[in-house]
């Protein structure tokens, strides 16, 4: 896996903004500033995930791309007690569309939130129809990472949950 740092990534031209050298995101990391670590399979190859990091707001996203530079899976962390709680996982779908990233829309967007005390609220989005539900009581054991040290994203990054 190749990363490169950039402040953020722009959807729309699915680049990075201001590119970062690695101690510039390192210093970023350490204060707590906003920096995005973009992963690339190998050299020349398409982007298939970014994190953003802002732990200055205790905010933490891994989003997973596919081919087309899309958002396929978000899940977006805040920090409590020092460590990461997962709090929302977003997937997005779009059907036969080879619109590119920032520009194309999902056909169905998947989202589950979570809270510390075992509550997830789980909602679908079909075009303009939305269905929601919640479940009490869920061991949220699984939803806890630790902050990860600069460039050490393995256990952030996996997708299956």
């Amino acid at each position: 896996m190749i990363w490169i740092y950039c402040e953020d990534w722009n959807t729309l031209t699915e680049e990075p903004m201001e590119p970062l050298k690695p101690k510039e995101a390192q210093a970023r990391h350490s204060s707590g500033e906003l920096y995005t670590a973009v992963a690339y399979p190998s050299e020349g190859s398409a982007p298939e995930l970014r994190v953003h990091i802002r732990l200055e707001t205790g905010y933490a996203a891994v989003v997973f791309m596919d081919g087309y530079g899309r958002t396929s899976l978000e899940y977006t962390f805040t920090v409590i007690d020092g460590s990461l709680f997962l709090e929302t996982v977003t997937s997005y779908e779009y059907g036969n569309s080879v619109e590119r990233g920032g520009y194309a829309d999902s056909e169905r967007m998947e989202s589950y939130d979570f809270t510390p005390d075992g509550i997830v609220v789980q909602e679908i989005e079909i075009g303009d129809e939305v269905s929601s539900e919640s479940r009490r009581n869920i061991d949220m054991t699984s939803n806890w990472e630790p902050i990860p040290q600069f460039g050490a994203y393995d256990s952030l990054i996996r997708r299956e949950r």
